[in-house]
């Protein structure tokens, strides 16, 4: 059996429990990265957490000076958003309008709605109020919804009125969303008017929310005249804003030069202007036959033409209330 070897009395043998609890220890006991990084005694102090800022701080200033310098300024009738751009080279990525109209990269699905230009709005104002001409036809006309034209001529008609008056106009909110959005322009004469939005979206009818089903043999041809039958509702194509715009389709489909076209859509405005004068002159009769209105206040006096004993009762006759049997309380609910 070997000697032992007695250890100086000036040196402390470590124990166990020191040994295991010791920087060194828990070092080499770490097992995850961020542990480790954690235990490695603050591998970032505060100096290199600063320079981290500043190199961002510093990173984006020289963006503002290099691509940033398209943004600063808008551009005029044309979209400047970041994906008008190439993300590598910061170039325009050209006429490509749908690629461009992204304002959010993230959401490349969104597509901004264009606003109309002064020159379109200035046209709808001088073809409805100038020329006389009816909401629909110039709504099919300049491809404007019907909602669109209406509320274009009447702030038109407040902007000249306001400008006749004296009254300052605020035009630098257009002049800023020009900037911004999308626009339609009024191209020149002899050119295809482009459209601003769909023209025939219809609004959703309450009795067309339930479901029905409706039980047909598989030779019959289920149209959308019997599926509006159904719902008790018209037919689609008769309640679209600009039913003429079905009818102008469905004679291209049947082989219809454009001069045909053109000459029946002409007798279909021909027949409208009509039924439209029509009407004017039934409303202005029945105005003239509910007589002349004279408002005094809170007192409103009709006036009819009437000769005299043909209408009316004679003075001294007494009420039917007045006389025994009458029935005095309400029979009915009106």
């Amino acid at each position: 059996m070997p000697p032992r070897i007695r250890l100086p009395t000036t040196v402390a043998a470590p124990s166990r429990r020191a040994a295991l609890t010791s920087p060194a220890a828990r070092r080499t006991l770490s097992t995850t990265p961020a542990r480790r990084a954690r235990e490695s005694g603050d591998a970032e102090d505060d100096n290199v957490k600063f320079d981290k800022n500043k190199q961002a701080v510093e990173n984006f200033k020289s963006w503002l000076r290099g691509p940033g310098e398209n943004f600063k300024k808008p551009l005029y009738y044309e979209m400047n958003y970041i994906s008008s751009y190439d993300r590598k080279t910061w170039q325009r990525v050209g006429t490509d309008k749908d690629r461009m109209n992204i304002p959010f990269p993230l959401n490349p699905a969104f597509r901004s709605h264009p606003v109309l230009s002064e020159e379109l709005k200035e046209e709808i104002y001088l073809r409805i109020m100038g020329s006389g001409r009816s909401v629909r036809s110039v709504s099919a006309e300049l491809g404007v919804g019907l909602e669109r034209v209406a509320a274009v001529t009447r702030l038109k008609a407040v902007e000249k009125q306001w400008i006749a008056e004296g009254k300052p106009i605020a035009t630098y909110l257009t002049k800023a969303l020009h900037m911004m959005l999308p626009v339609t322009k009024l191209v020149a004469e002899g050119e295809i008017q482009p459209f601003h939005e769909n023209l025939q979206d219809i609004p959703s009818h309450p009795l067309s929310h339930r479901q029905a089903f409706v039980p047909v043999s598989e030779s019959r041809v289920f149209t959308r005249a019997d599926a509006g039958k159904e719902f008790g509702l018209p037919p689609a194509e008769e309640v679209v804003p600009h039913p003429d715009l079905i009818e102008l389709h469905r004679e291209k489909s049947y082989g219809l030069d454009l001069n045909e076209r053109i000459d029946k859509q002409r007798e279909r405005d021909r027949r409208a202007a009509a039924r439209r004068e029509e009407r004017e002159r039934k409303a202005k009769a029945k105005r003239r036959e509910r007589g002349q209105l004279i408002e005094k206040g809170r007192w409103v006096w009709r006036l009819k033409e009437a000769t005299t004993g043909a209408v009316g009762h004679r003075y001294g006759v007494p009420h039917e209330d007045r006389k025994k049997g009458q029935i005095k309380i309400p029979t009915k609910v009106l």
